[in-house]
């Protein structure tokens, strides 16, 4: 849906080689529409080519097993996140990774959001940083994703919210992410803190990214709650500097409007960062500056740019590919989200035991 058009607008950069699926019909309608007549399904037929540079894994799940496949393979590896579904399966890969002289870049795609840039750029120069708010009020991803041609064309079903939710605990579930999860809260877990680190590693993942490219590393999580049965969430994390960061994430399917607020707070100025939907394409992200001007009040609302993360992104892999040199965002970067999502999910825990003993 956004990376095999960004690949495609630029056949002078990219060479879609193949293709590897483990749906036929989805392989089939996606490789006639790309032309791409290398089509599998199993992934390991195309490591096997010499003609593949790099590999891009773009799965659900657990991305583990085509990683490293694909770093024994000798091939140059980008992956979106989360590099992995536990802190012991994301230092697997990194282990692999390191000394490889192989490529590895994860896909965080806000990082490249020309906004977040200047919003970095801007939190860096606020004297005293006191206070972090993020927000996300995530609908269904439905209004957002039918004007894309998905292949094969299938009719979207209407759900109601409680069978919204009943698919995200079956994908929670499954024989091959309950193991992942248990690594980090035991099997013993109750659904709700299950679902809520399932939706840490989907979806809050990328709000941590971005607070660490801001921020650097967290220094303690200090509370952390879930509810709605792991479907809602708040944590409150401190940084160095005496800084709190508090992160709310509520699934509110009903209404079309997919929020995402990052509002860092100062004395002397308050920085906003809303992304909007990632699947809207060239949606300029919006930048909003506080300050004071002679005792008034003036707010600054800044568009950055119409230019497209993901291309961003995939540009950026390209780049560090034919220089050799490590991506802006690689396996230290997982590393690093996968151990704050572990200890957020663990104070998760203390909390659910505390409010139903």
């Amino acid at each position: 849906m956004m990376h095999l058009p960004t690949l495609a607008e630029r056949p002078d950069l990219f060479d879609i080689i193949g293709l590897a699926d483990i749906d036929r019909s989805t392989l089939d309608a996606v490789g006639v529409r790309y032309h791409v007549e290398r089509r599998t399904t199993d992934f390991r037929e195309l490591l096997g080519d010499p003609a593949v540079e790099a590999v891009l894994v773009l799965a659900s799940g657990s991305h583990r097993d085509f990683a490293l496949a694909a770093l024994e393979a000798g091939k140059h590896l980008f992956v979106e996140k989360p590099l992995g579904f536990s802190l012991s399966e994301t230092e697997a890969i990194a282990r692999a990774a390191r000394g490889s002289g192989i490529v590895v870049m994860v896909g965080y795609h806000k990082r490249f959001d020309p906004a977040y840039q200047r919003t970095r750029e801007e939190v860096r120069r606020l004297r005293n940083l006191r206070f972090v708010d993020v927000t996300v009020l995530h609908p269904d991803e439905e209004a957002f994703r039918r004007h894309h041609a998905l292949l094969p064309r299938r009719s979207a079903e209407e759900m109601s919210e409680q069978q919204m939710d009943r698919l995200a605990v079956r994908q929670a579930s499954t024989p091959e992410i309950r193991p992942l999860l248990d690594a980090t809260v035991g099997p013993d877990a109750p659904m709700a803190v299950r679902m809520a680190l399932f939706v840490l590693l989907t979806s809050v993942i990328h709000d941590l990214n971005a607070l660490r490219g801001i921020l650097g590393e967290p220094a303690e999580v200090l509370a952390a709650h879930t509810w709605r049965d792991g479907m809602a969430q708040t944590s409150l994390t401190r940084f160095a500097g005496d800084v709190r960061v508090v992160i709310n994430w509520i699934s509110v399917p009903d209404v079309a409007h997919y929020q995402e607020q990052l509002r860092f707070i100062s004395p002397e100025r308050r920085v906003t960062l809303a992304f909007p939907s990632p699947y809207l394409r060239h949606a300029p992200t919006p930048l909003t500056v506080e300050r004071m001007d002679d005792g008034a009040l003036v707010v600054e609302q800044h568009t950055v740019s119409y230019e497209e993360a993901f291309r961003e992104e995939l540009h950026h892999f390209r780049e560090s590919v034919l220089a050799g040199r490590p991506p802006a965002i690689g396996v230290d970067d997982a590393l690093g989200d996968a151990r704050w999502i572990e200890a957020i999910a663990r104070v998760l825990l203390d909390s659910h035991r505390r409010v139903t003993a």
